[in-house]
């Protein structure tokens, strides 16, 4: 049986001869001409297949180049108070300078947040509560026992909170004044199932927990709870500012009125996966410093909620900012033009945004803390 090969047939009863002479020489041409007439037939479709200039591809990938914050270059009046393992700073922003603010006891045992009133810190350190003026040359004056504070509605009062160990009276609330007479304007007691998380109008916000959950206003006179609003069982933080409340639910951030126990859900920015923490309201209540939550695919970042509207924008170049192991981990300035916020990346540090401005920046200090700290803001005399 004879096999054919590629290339010329054989002549009848003659010998079958390979094609390896003109045959041969012609399958390189014939396909370099192929590939001549592909490479001219992809230059006259350039036009159509290739994108736009504006939209090109950088040469180096996005996700490969380095983006640092731009570091703060403008003055901002305002000082910073940072509770955390190494203890409580002061920060002067305009000066760049950290200093250690003396309180009592050890510095492992500083805890339970800040609370910002009226020029004034509230910290709670080793089960006692200190407000540390803004003057560095005044000494930190205690407040009385508690596991931590909360701002009142009403200015220049605080509620410090004590966790007693008893479930049926677990939490001792007192309201403090932050002036010279130090009175204390109300007490009460609460159940374990009933934290206390913000000052409202009468008294104090409480976070139910159980069968009946929810938020809830805790009347001082009466000693009752009243005005609630329904929430789900997986509120993870709250902030409040007179009658207006924000919780997050899972990822979903909400906006809740005391007065008329109506709220409204805030849909995530766009190219976001959620809310991780509402963060705190402007001093006006207009708006909502919030942080965003981390996605499969997105960095948490700094984000403006618009209370009116109910709708939410990224800040850009926030990326990076903190919402857990800090309480607060954002602060506004009383006059409201900045908001300072704990970040990540590179490196820990303070971030800062200036309203109406493109892009937030980072404050050039070293911190020394090992974790984010809780924030405070004020603006010096």
């Amino acid at each position: 049986m004879t096999t054919r090969r590629w290339g010329r047939a054989p002549a009848a009863g003659g010998p079958a001869r390979h094609a390896t002479g003109t045959t041969g020489a012609r399958r390189p041409a014939l396909a370099l001409g192929v590939l001549v007439a592909g490479l001219l037939a992809l230059r006259a479709l350039a036009p159509f297949l290739a994108p736009p200039a504006s939209v090109r591809v950088p040469s180096v990938p996005m996700a490969v180049q380095p983006t640092r914050p731009a570091p703060l270059t403008e003055a901002t009046g305002t000082r910073l108070y940072l509770a955390g393992d190494d203890g409580l700073l002061r920060v002067d922003i305009d000066r760049r300078s950290v200093r250690l603010v003396a309180l009592p006891g050890r510095v492992a045992e500083i805890g339970g947040g800040l609370v910002g009133r009226d020029g004034v810190v509230v910290a709670v350190r080793g089960g006692f509560a200190y407000a540390a003026a803004d003057r560095p040359d005044r000494p930190a004056v205690p407040l009385g026992p508690a596991s931590y504070a909360v701002a009142s509605a009403s200015p220049g009062r605080v509620w410090l909170v004590e966790e007693t160990g008893d479930p049926n009276r677990w939490f001792r609330a007192r309201e403090v004044e932050l002036g010279g007479s130090r009175e204390q304007l109300g007490a009460g007691t609460l159940p374990l199932g009933q934290r206390p998380v913000a000052g409202a109008p009468g008294g104090l916000l409480v976070q139910e927990v159980g069968a009946v959950g929810g938020l809830a206003v805790w009347d001082q006179r009466t000693g009752r709870l009243e005005r609630r609003l329904a929430t789900g069982a997986t509120v993870t933080a709250v902030a409040a500012r007179g009658p207006a409340v924000a919780w997050v639910e899972g990822s979903a951030l909400h906006l809740g009125d005391l007065a008329s126990g109506r709220h409204r859900v805030v849909p995530p920015p766009p190219g976001t996966d959620g809310f991780a923490a509402p963060g705190a309201f402007s001093p006006d209540g207009r708006l909502l410093a919030a942080v965003t939550s981390v996605g499969f695919s997105t960095r948490p970042a700094l984000a403006l909620v618009d209370t009116t509207r109910a709708s939410a924008v990224q800040v850009a170049g926030s990326e990076g900012a903190l919402s857990d192991r800090c309480s607060p981990c954002l602060a506004w300035t009383p006059a409201g033009d900045w908001v300072f916020f704990s970040r990540l990346g590179p490196g820990f540090g303070i971030g800062a945004y200036r309203l109406g401005q493109d892009r937030a920046v980072t404050v050039p200090v070293d911190l020394p803390f090992s974790f984010p700290p809780s924030f405070a803001a004020t603006r010096p005399e």
